[in-house]
């Protein structure tokens, strides 16, 4: 059964409501923040178009424009993940202090609902205004079931869903809740300290991402400073005829090559980074980010022949 909303529930959902939950649990704003990241590359990418047909006259470069277009897509996404994954860990990591009081509550002889409207006039962070909204909906005349129910899907988390799961059917079964909810209050924390734990000992493979892209890093632009000055026309004349060119091969097209496979290195990289990180590709877009600026800005200053 869906749970109905309180009428100042309603009346936030009839217009926007600036608030965390509002930002960080709405597949709309999502839907939003993906497609101002397609928008702004998608417009950097067509200048650059234009640029190269001549057609319009704009005071960058075209790798300035592309680079553009690759930044403004990762970091719009990618610093919205950023914070999102901040909120959700910070919920997360208050939850366990929730289920620990509610069994406090019962174990001092109250029932299930009025512990859940105790702990609503509590502070618990972020977790704060679902537990009131909460308290409402009970107060509204749902159950303490459907209201958990709906607690557990509008923040979505696996350890929330997890525990109130856990939480109901102990509720159904009939058996000691206060014992239920200890168990649950110490298994939320014990979660949460494994995944701190996986998340310093992962942190290292991390770093060993971001020291192999700027070594890659080094090495293009070691080539470019000492070894391509030393080839002569005839040496980049073989190197395309191998690779297949109509004319030879000049030392700028050259720098621009070892440009782009580091910038690619680096958007690989960065994706890689946050599948280590924890598991999720989109925690890859804001290490793609710095590794493209961190490129960008270095060519920027070493060879900046490229962009003019």
């Amino acid at each position: 059964m869906e749970v109905k909303d309180s009428p100042e529930e309603r009346k936030e959902k009839a217009g926007f409501k600036a608030s965390a939950e509002a930002l960080f649990f709405s597949k709309r704003f999502n839907d939003l923040m993906a497609g101002l990241s397609i928008a702004s590359s998608c417009t950097f990418l067509m200048l650059a178009i234009l640029k190269f047909l001549r057609i319009v006259d704009v005071p960058f470069s075209i790798h300035d424009m592309i680079v553009a277009c690759i930044l403004s897509g990762t970091s719009i996404y990618g610093f919205y993940q950023y914070f999102r994954s901040r909120y959700v860990w910070a919920i997360d990591n208050i939850f366990p202090d929730f289920v620990r009081d509610l069994a406090e509550y019962r174990r001092a002889g109250m029932t299930f609902t009025k512990a859940i409207f105790t702990s609503a006039k509590g502070n618990y962070g972020p977790l704060t205004s679902h537990i009131r909204r909460m308290a409402r909906q009970i107060s509204w005349g749902a159950s303490v079931q459907e209201a958990m129910e709906d607690f557990a899907r509008r923040i979505g988390t696996p350890l929330v869903r997890r525990i109130v799961s856990l939480i109901n059917e102990a509720s159904r079964s009939g058996g000691s809740i206060a014992d239920v909810l200890m168990a649950a209050a110490n298994d939320a924390r014990e979660y949460q300290f494994l995944k701190r734990e996986r998340k310093g000992s992962i942190s290292s493979y991390v770093i060993v991402v971001y020291v192999c892209c700027l070594v890659f890093l080094a090495i293009t632009i070691l080539l470019i400073k000492e070894f391509i000055p030393k080839f002569s026309g005839g040496a980049f004349a073989g190197l395309s005829g191998i690779i297949g060119a109509g004319s030879p091969i000049e030392a700028r097209e050259m720098e621009v090559i070892y440009f782009y496979a580091v910038i690619v290195q680096s958007i690989g990289s960065g994706i890689v980074a946050g599948v280590f990180e924890d598991g999720r590709i989109e925690s890859g877009v804001k290490h793609a980010f710095l590794l493209s600026v961190i490129a960008w800005l270095i060519y920027r200053i070493a060879v900046p022949d490229i962009f003019v």
